[in-house]
């Protein structure tokens, strides 16, 4: 047993804890991966279930498969719109109404609903998702409108007369056409079913129907349904009144009410779009084949945490809008519904007659390439709610991308900083922890933006309540943060903890705007990270101001303009939900049930937290707001990210296609986790994920809670400087990114394009997934995704020059098009290409952060194109922050590179305003000195003459670095591109003017030299890019470059003499800050003096201990050397008189009764090992299982878990073991739903006896007797009593446990019989002496004995004081003086201990559980050994395990004091604990040769 004295336990516990135990471990999660069990397939849901089958059944049926829907009477047009009433056949009382809007842009709206159902299908999609509702081309001149009619079809030509729509009456049909060809079909394959509300049956409904006959409409037949339309129907109501999935009943009050709609892209191989799937951007098909799904894509917002790379499974978003793509062609559709939607993709072989149609009207089209030998036909399922479709015709990208914005809205011009890179993980600890962080990227010179809180800065997850232990002056972190251009980020999530104490709760329950459970009256409750919780129903129009004056700064106390607002687990994530969301037969405002709304609820929570944002302060400014959950429309409100993805370099390869499918579909400010949010990446994933992150249009960095830190600064060398430079290529970028949203803003145009929105014309590009275009700079960009690549293929769609980027190379395309170019791509690379034809502006000059570059100046970067001649590019700039560019107040530039005239030897690079912008608005007065300083030129074919600002007879200085150009052969591909760089232009970004660039020897020009301004700040007391701040009355310092004159005063610079141009006033501050220096500095050297005195008297202290042990081990070396001399002796005494025995004792050891005894303490052995191993299984698994418990967040959604520890808090009841249910996190769960019980506890094995314990020393005793020395202790011939000798000295009995001894006795017996009858021992008699026969042999055997263990003892003895001896107690044995000093922290919650050299601990204070953080495993291990650095930190390791964590640690930095003391204790990564102490210890002298702080130079 491990305890020195064990209380007695049952041995039926050994089995019943480790049983139970182990079946409570098996129900813990083993891996990170998806729990596909948790969300449905297809063949889980019903309707889905049901409207594959049709399909199914479409198939199986052939020719003779009819669709029952058909129009009831000939179709009206009227002011725009197309309309009939549709029947279904199987049931003529059910009428339907179908309208087909014509809008002015070209758009047409396919509209079907159910006539006077038994009640309303739900409708309101459209109110949510769409900026307004569109126009309807109805002002009366239906001139524009051809219209046709004959008994089977109807047609009415639309948009300008290239459009059509074609009606097929029965069945229903619907053909859009453009330019006469077929691009969007609805029911081909008649699969259009609207499942009616109906009543439920009792009993079979009738197999006949009485219906009008279509071949004489005034005659009525009988028809049996199966025959009529075999194979529509289904064949019962499977799923349709009710639903279980994972336990849970969905009740389905109002029975089916599903949609199915096939939409066929006939000539269309490629189809994108309807996010948000981890899976390529071509979409895959769904019924299986290589490399295909065989589940449809699902839509329906889902917290799919650990989602898989590559799959169709739903997640955090939905926006049901697809878009097919051919060469010189572009279709799209867009189903408005928030409901949940399958989307089944399959391709088929295009039919002739689309072939023909393209052959027949070819003329009609200047760009359509023709049908693909390959169609693609969709089948649409939804779970509820009306038809509302619109077909856009294209038929370029750009005309669906315009068309599709104008219908869901466009995106608003975000913060410039939100552009920036963001830093987050879950979760900074506090506020000390928020600016640690900020400090520690200047120090590394990385640029940031924003920081971010995740969930545990608020008060028991009570958002808008800060928790006041760790961020007791929010206000003032957030004012630190804006001091340096930066802004905070808080997550504000939809459940709300459902506590009086909470007004949010106790306001939102006053209003009554809960959301309510299926009887429509009762508020819904689940379970999420504040426990049971709450949900605002946001279709209740109640709620709209309510939330949004929650943000305002008298309610959310602790806010300032800075703080900006991430909204998650907004699909709504619910953890005892079904599918983890909410339940479907949940009841929102108007009657509507959840099934209706899901996929629109958490746009409209991003909706109200932004315009809560903006009606906090006046004037208003932009608001940042990031969301998961998403649908058609978001693009207005904010910001999305991937969600929980991992950190892997599948998940990482999943990026790219996942974004570029959110950029087509309208959500362009959207980004991944930098890293992964679970795992830990190694380095070079880390790296290649932020190159990939440098261009995407939201860059943040995230991790979990289990991961490691992961910010770059953290990392060694070359990953943290490649990263770093990734991160300042972003924001050297930040002039064309921020004109690039600026353009999507005015056409929805992406800011990530796929190739074929770029070269639509390209069929070999349609596929292409793994590059993209940044914005419109012509940047083609193919980050590296796959480990240890050092190289990239990129293709090229056209014949233009396109360079490297970062290194100038030139490469060409074929002059056909469609070329493959091998790229290399080392680590410290990114594979950028800047295609020729293209002007890109740049910041060169790197801050800080985003905002504090607006006066800094631009460079444009030129890529001639392949005339050698040409190029063009544009950039916008505003504020930044306000509304006032809505106003005007904005500078958008064109610029162009072209020949000077025809004929001349001269190029011009020309600056004019775009679009007509009023020059002189009042932000481009503020920006009047903002210039454009450098121009770099890639391709030319000659050195220029002269270059010169026109108007001006004086030229620029430049540099020219000769290579290939533009206009060179193909072969110079790969080579390094002639270079030329203006390096001071001195032209107003504001200002029309003209750069001439003459090639005619006859026109060079003097030039003047430019300035350096990099020389004019420079300072032989600093190095290369630094400032020196004199810091008179102080120490001089020196900052970087980049920190002079961006509108921050800096504490280097306490003189203020790095802000001089106006953006900043810095008032000379050396004064204080100097008296202040000097006071602190004194300060700490009287600590110093006193904690060195201190030391000095440790240093003495360990000096006599250290004199001790070494005398104390000669003193042992001198008895050992004594003792080995007599045991020798003893030894050679006990030979001989062995020898002389041998064959007695030969005898002996083969006798039945040696091997008896020798086989029972084998036994004995196998029993001890054997218990000790379950011993230390049940230890080990309840430690594991305490941890759990102990550590277990009860508010995860992870009810297994939850389970799991109430399993275990049973257990240790059952067996009479002390439970605390608040360490075990079970205490407040008896109202929460759908939480698992725990398993039955296994029931005690009764006995019919106690049974005997024996302790391990017990059994050591019994394991170790020499069998010799037993057997001689036994009554032989010369007479000793068997009483006296077995029973009294060899009494083996006393050591068996009580099962045993039945048959021990019983063979002890007939052992003993056998002997006295052989002669061998003599029975018992009254006048037997004690003793032995042979007692000389068994005195030397027990005095050597007893030697060997005195010499045992001795040298375990000396062992100790060596080890004391070799244990590094300091450079001067200083520490030995403090082996075993505890110092403690009580820190609120928990009280922490460190007792030096021992063990680190945390005690909670409300129950006294103790925790062990890990105990000394030595000093410094990353410095040189004997430094002050050294000496300066100490190591804890191999403490008790966390829940789904490592085993705790504890790093220990220490720091000079007058005394001992634990001053503070941080968790910066889960499990990792960093304790501060100060202590005399490493108080170091003047003369003793330690580091001492040095000034700045």
């Amino acid at each position: 047993m491990r305890a020195s004295n064990p209380p007695r336990r049952p041995s039926w516990l050994w089995l019943a804890a480790c049983t139970a135990l182990v079946l409570v471990i098996a129900t813990l999660p083993t891996s990170l991966a998806v729990k596909r069990h948790d969300f449905k397939t297809c063949a889980q849901s019903g309707f889905c279930r049901r409207n594959r089958a049709l399909a199914d059944r479409a198939t199986e049926t052939a020719t003779a498969w009819h669709s029952p829907y058909a129009l009831a009477a000939p179709p009206r047009f009227a002011r725009g719109t197309l309309s009939a009433a549709v029947t279904n056949r199987l049931f003529p009382a059910v009428q339907f109404r179908l309208e087909v809007r014509f809008h002015r842009d070209g758009t047409a709206r396919v509209v079907m609903d159910e006539v006077d159902g038994l009640r309303q299908r739900y409708n309101e999609a459209a109110r949510w998702a769409l900026v307004q509702e569109p126009h309807v081309d109805d002002n009366g001149d239906d001139e524009r409108f051809s219209v046709r009619n004959d008994e089977r079809s109807t047609s009415v030509t639309y948009g300008a007369g290239h459009n059509e729509l074609r009606l097929d009456h029965a069945p229903l049909a619907v053909t859009f056409l453009r330019d006469g060809q077929p691009h969007v079909v609805l029911n081909e394959r008649q699969l259009f079913n609207m499942e009616h509300f109906r009543v439920k049956t009792v009993g079979d409904e009738p197999d006949e129907l009485v219906v009008q006959d279509p071949e004489h409409p005034g005659e009525q037949r009988v028809i049996v349904k199966d025959e009529a339309f075999p194979g529509f129907l289904p064949p019962d109501d499977d799923g349709m009144w009710e639903e279980t999935f994972g336990g849970k009943t969905d009740s389905k009050p109002k029975g089916p009410e599903s949609l199915s709609l096939d939409i066929t892209f006939p000539g269309y191989e490629h189809v994108y779009g309807i996010p948000e799937h981890a899976s390529t951007l071509s979409l895959k098909e769904t019924r299986g084949g290589e490399g295909a799904y065989t589940d449809p894509y699902r839509l329906y917002n889902l917290d799919v945490f650990e989602y898989e790379a590559d799959s169709e499974m739903a997640l955090y978003g939905s926006i049901p809008f697809m878009q097919a793509h051919r060469p010189g062609s572009s279709v799209a559709v867009f189903l408005v519904t928030g409901a949940e939607l399958w989307v089944d993709v399959t391709k088929s072989t295009t039919t002739k007659g689309v072939t023909s149609a393209y052959k027949k009207n070819k003329s009609r089209s200047s760009t359509d390439g023709g049908p693909s030998s390959t169609t693609t036909s969709t089948h649409w399922m939804a779970e509820s709610g009306i038809l509302d479709l619109f077909v856009f015709l294209g038929p370029s990208p750009t005309d669906i991308f315009q068309a599709y914005s104008s219908l869901t809205g466009k995106a608003p011009m975000p913060l410039l900083s939100a552009l920036g890179y963001h830093q987050c993980r879950w979760n900074y600890l506090d506020e000390q922890d928020v600016l640690s962080v900020q400090q520690r990227f200047d120090d590394a010179d990385v640029p940031l933006d924003f920081v971010w809180l995740d969930i545990e800065y608020s008060a028991e997850h009570m958002y808008f309540l800060w928790d006041r232990r760790n961020f007791p002056t929010p206000e003032k972190m957030q004012h630190e943060l804006a001091a340096r251009g930066r802004k905070l980020v808080a997550i504000v999530d939809p459940h709300h903890k459902r506590s009086d104490d909470y007004y949010v709760f106790t306001e939102a329950k006053e209003l009554d705007i809960l959301c309510k459970q299926p009887d429509g009256k009762t508020d819904f409750e689940g379970w999420c990270w504040s426990g049971s919780s709450a949900w605002v129903d946001w279709f209740n129009p109640k709620s709209h101001e309510w939330w949004s004056n929650l943000f305002s700064f008298d309610k959310f106390k602790g806010s300032t303009p800075s703080l900006q607002i991430w909204n998650d687990m907004n699909e709504p994530s619910i953890f005892n939900g079904p599918e983890i969301t909410m339940q479907k037969d949940a009841v929102h405002h108007g009657g509507w049930e959840h099934r209706d709304v899901h996929n629109i609820n958490g746009m409209i929570f991003q909706n109200l937290t932004m315009q809560g944002l903006i009606r906090r302060e006046d004037p208003p400014k932009r608001p940042f707001v990031l969301t998961r959950a998403y649908f058609a429309g978001s693009q207005r409100f904010g910001a999305m990210w991937t969600g929980d993805n991992m950190g892997d370099w599948p998940h990482l390869q999943s990026t790219v296609p996942m974004l570029l499918t959110n950029n087509i579909a309208g959500l362009a400010f959207s980004g991944s986790d930098v890293g992964g949010f679970f795992g830990n990446p190694p380095p070079e994933m880390m790296t290649r994920w932020h190159q990939v992150g440098a261009f995407s249009p939201f860059f943040r960095a995230h991790g979990h809670i289990d991961t490691k830190r992961r910010e770059v600064y953290l990392y060694d060398q070359p990953f943290q400087g490649i990263m770093r430079d990734a991160i300042r290529l972003r924001y050297s970028l930040m002039p064309a990114l921020y004109t690039a949203f600026y353009e999507n803003t005015l056409s929805g145009v992406p800011i990530l394009r796929p190739q074929y929105v770029v070269f639509p014309d390209d069929a070999k590009g349609l596929a292409l997934d793994d590059q993209f275009y940044f914005g419109g700079s012509g940047l083609l960009v193919k980050p590296v995704v796959e480990e240890g690549v050092t190289s990239q293929e990129i293709y090229i769609s056209d014949d233009q020059p396109y360079y490297h980027y970062l290194t100038h190379e030139l490469y060409f395309g074929a002059s056909h098009g469609g070329a493959h170019v091998k790229v290399p791509a080392p680590l410290e690379s990114i594979p950028i290409l800047h295609r020729g034809g293209h002007i890109l502006p740049r910041r060169d000059l790197v801050r800080r952060a985003a905002a504090l570059a607006w006066k800094d100046p631009i460079t444009l970067v030129v890529a001639v194109d392949l005339s050698g001649s040409s190029a063009n590019g544009s950039l916008y700039l505003d504020d930044g922050e306000s509304f006032a560019h809505a106003r005007g107040d904005y500078v958008y530039r064109d610029f162009a590179l072209g020949p000077q005239s025809k004929g001349a030897k001269a190029l011009t690079l020309r600056n004019r305003p775009k679009d007509g912008y009023e020059p002189t608005n009042a932000y481009a007065q503020s920006i009047a000195e903002v210039k454009v300083r450098e121009v770099v030129v890639l391709g030319l074919s000659s050195r220029p003459t002269c270059v010169r600002v026109a108007g001006s007879s004086v030229g620029l200085d430049f540099e020219w670095k000769d290579g290939a150009s533009a206009t060179s052969s193909r072969r110079s591909s790969g080579k390094s591109a002639s270079v030329l760089v203006v390096k001071d232009a001195d032209a107003a970004i504001v200002d029309d003017w003209d750069l001439v660039f003459s090639f005619d020897a006859s026109a060079s020009c003097s030039t003047t030299p430019a300035i350096d301004y990099d020389a004019q700040l420079a300072s032989p007391e600093c190095p290369a890019g630094q400032f020196l701040c004199r810091n008179e009355g102080h120490i001089p310092a020196c900052i970087l470059r980049s920190r002079v004159n961006d509108g921050v005063c800096d504490d280097q610079c306490c003189d203020g003499s790095d802000e001089w141009d106006g953006k900043a006033l810095c008032p000379n501050r050396c004064k204080a800050v100097g008296d202040q220096f000097r006071k602190d500095r004194a300060e700490a050297e009287r600590k110093r003096r006193v904690g060195a005195s201190i030391r000095n008297d440790y240093i003495k202290h360990g000096a006599k201990d250290k004199a001790k042990l070494e005398a104390e081990v000669a003193k042992v070396e001198r008895e050992l050397s004594v003792l080995q001399e007599r045991e020798d002796a003893a030894r050679l005494a006990l030979e001989t008189l062995e020898n002389a025995e041998a064959g007695e004792i030969q005898r002996k050891k083969d006798s039945q009764l040696y091997e008896r005894i020798v086989e029972m303490q084998d036994a004995i052995k196998a029993l001890r090992t054997h218990r000790a191993n379950l011993e230390g299984h049940i230890a080990d698994l309840s430690e594991i299982m305490t941890g759990l418990a102990r550590d277990f967040n009860p508010n995860n959604q992870d009810m297994a878990v939850l389970g799991a520890t109430r399993a275990y808090a049973d257990w240790r009841k059952a067996n009479g073991l002390e439970v605390d249910f608040e360490v075990y996190g079970v205490q407040a769960q008896s109202d929460v739903n759908d939480v698992p019980e725990a398993p039955p506890v296994a029931k005690p094995v009764e006995v019919e006896e106690p049974v005997r314990e024996f302790s391990d020393d017990d059994l050591k005793q019994l394991e170790s007797e020499d069998p010799l020395s037993l057997i001689d202790s036994v009554n032989l011939r010369v007479g000793q009593p068997l009483t006296s000798g077995v029973t009294s000295i060899f009494r083996i009995e006393d050591y068996l446990p009580d099962k045993w001894r039945p048959a021990y006795d019983g063979y002890k017996q007939t052992l003993l019989e056998l002997l006295s009858r052989t002669g061998i021992i003599y029975a018992p008699g009254p006048s037997s002496f004690a003793g032995s026969d042979h007692p000389d042999l068994l005195r030397a055997r027990t005095a050597h004995t007893d030697l060997v263990n005195e010499i045992s003892r001795v040298e375990g003895k000396r062992d100790e004081a060596r080890k004391a001896l070799e244990k590094d107690w300091g450079r001067d044995w200083e520490w030995k003086k403090l082996d075993g000093t505890c110092v403690e922290q009580n820190t609120g919650e928990y009280t922490y201990s460190l007792c030096f050299f021992g063990e680190a601990s945390q005690k909670s204070n409300n129950n006294n559980a103790r925790t062990s953080l890990g105990r000394f495993k030595g000093w410094a291990s990353d410095v040189e050994q004997g430094t002050d650095a050294y000496y300066g930190k100490q190591l804890y390791a191999d403490g008790q395990r966390c829940w789904n964590g490592p085993l705790r640690s504890a790093k220990v930095d220490l720091e000079c004091g007058t005394s001992n003391a634990l001053l503070q204790v941080i968790e910066p990564e889960k499990c990792e604990y960093l304790f501060r102490v100060a202590t005399p210890a490493v108080c170091w002298p003047d003369d003793d040769g330690g580091e001492q702080v040095k000034d700045e130079l």
